[in-house]
């Protein structure tokens, strides 16, 4: 017998890896233990407001800077992805939470680096101002563009327009900072004293997260922000997607001022938004296959019956469930949109892997190593930057999305509001423009747009309308406006 993390492993008659349970089951262990974390009795502070990680044997936290940005970030994009898959709303006062208390911790407006986030600070506090590898009153903005997206984002759910306002403010200050860059420079620094603008560390490649940040911006309305986001990109296409110097992610890894790490994060992440918009780049195709087969080369482990893992980086070279089920979702949503069977596999036997992280009491360990990873949960690797993962590669391959629940798998716009009822879903859009894929219990007999019925279509495009795929019963709906109804 051969066990993962105390799973036994399943294997199919090709003696390639099986997940442990369904995908929609690790989804649900994992947002459940969010709900019910535990507390510190000395603040009353749920732990993912305070640590970025846990051990599990027994159960208490880990004494680690935590890292408040990337992981509230990550937090986001996962409420916002799990909320229209489970119509569960409760979690999003999670996310409130957290980008309150980010605001509330934010820099001083005195600062070179005022009004915005910190990416690092010390365990067990819920206060924020930096700690080890970036070192205190240190910041990484790459982080500030993650969270200022957040906020945008959040904008769009609730419309409450402060989250508008401190979005664009993080985007204010990263335009004010950019410059051209270079070989070993990026438009912005990895990490910066917020205190007096001094460089601490001055590459990274996770420039993406700053062009989302600014497409965000340029999408309301707010088309100042071209310029700046072009620059970004255009650093990006001339420097990381050539010379392969991928990166600059992880707030606890050492200072690396000679650019030697390498990580996984970056290079999938920028994957991820040149198949987003692959209409606009007309060597997406080549680009995207070049990212992953990069990632597999240099931080794919050997197959596990089939199965790829994939290393976190090179200066903290493990496994990890989280990057694995990235890599995953980038190879399912490569195979959706060209039809290649071959990394459809490679997704779904890394997904099968990254399933067994998961257990049975809701804990998620971050990978498979001893003496600490098959013991240690990081709230990024194995909640926030890990069920999102799950998602968007069951949006990609229906089939793997649970044949007994009604899901919507993918929006394209942020969903503000959606109910589940027997053979009865209606959702609002933030935005009529968009499309949504969901996988249902029952095939539709009418589908309506603010009221209106939507045709249904042999195939799905750009217009108004409804179309079902070959897993049943996959629904593709171009609503055309905000609210939509879908009746059996």
């Amino acid at each position: 017998m051969i066990y993962i993390n105390g799973h036994e492993i399943v294997l199919d008659e090709q003696e390639r890896l099986e997940a442990w349970t369904g995908y929609g089951q690790v989804i649900k262990l994992a947002m459940d233990f969010i709900r019910t974390c535990p507390t510190d009795a000395h603040n009353n502070l749920p732990w993912y407001l305070q640590y970025s990680c846990f051990w599990t044997d027994p159960i208490r936290p880990t004494e680690w800077p935590d890292n408040p940005a990337g992981k509230f970030a990550w937090a986001i994009t996962a409420l916002l992805k799990y909320y229209p898959y489970s119509g569960k709303q409760d979690l999003l006062d999670i996310g409130i939470a957290m980008l309150e208390r980010l605001w509330h911790n934010r820099t001083p407006e005195s600062f070179v680096w005022g009004g915005v986030p910190y990416s690092s600070a010390h365990p067990g506090t819920g206060i924020y101002f930096g700690a080890r590898a970036d070192g205190e009153y240190v910041s990484e903005p790459d982080k500030i563009a993650q969270v200022g997206k957040a906020y945008i984002d959040f904008y769009k759910l609730t419309e409450e327009k402060r989250y508008l306002e401190w979005g664009e403010h993080c985007a204010i200050v990263l335009a004010e900072k950019l410059h051209r860059g270079d070989a070993e420079h990026s438009p912005l620094p990895f990490r910066v004293d917020v205190r007096n603008g001094q460089v601490i560390e001055a590459y990274t490649s996770h420039m993406i997260a700053v062009v989302r940040l600014f497409d965000d911006l340029i999408k309301l309305g707010k088309t100042q922000y071209q310029p700046a986001r072009d620059l970004v990109w255009d650093w990006i296409a001339t420097f990381p997607m050539q010379t392969n110097v991928w990166k600059g992610y992880f707030e606890d890894i050492r200072l690396d001022t000679e650019n030697q790490n390498r990580d996984q994060l970056s290079p999938l992440e920028t994957a991820r938004y040149l198949l987003d918009h692959h209409s606009q780049f007309p060597d997406w195709q080549e680009n995207v296959e070049a990212l992953i087969e990069w990632v597999r080369n240099t931080l794919g482990a050997q197959p596990f019956f089939s199965a790829i893992p994939i290393h976190e980086q090179k200066f903290c070279y493990f496994v990890m469930g989280s990057h694995t089920a990235r890599f995953a979702s980038i190879c399912a949503r490569f195979a959706e949109l060209t039809g290649n069977a071959k990394y459809r596999e490679m997704a779904l036997r890394s997904f099968n892997w990254a399933t067994y992280m998961a257990n049975t009491d809701g804990t998620v360990t971050v990978g498979i190593d001893r003496p600490d990873y098959y013991n240690q949960c990081w709230f990024t690797d194995g909640y926030f930057d890990y069920v999102p993962h799950f998602i968007d590669g069951m949006a990609a391959n229906p089939e793997m999305a649970p044949d007994d629940e009604d899901h919507m798998l993918r929006s394209t716009s942020v969903i503000q509001h959606i109910s589940y009822e027997p053979n009865r879903i209606h959702y609002r859009c933030h935005e009529a423009k968009g499309c949504q894929r969901l996988r249902l219990t029952f095939l539709p007999k009418k589908i309506s747009a603010a009221g209106k019925p939507l045709p249904r279509r042999a195939v799905h495009d750009d217009k108004p309308g409804w179309s079902v795929g070959k897993t049943p019963f996959t629904v593709d709906i171009t609503p055309g406006e905000e609210e939509v109804l879908i009746e059996g």
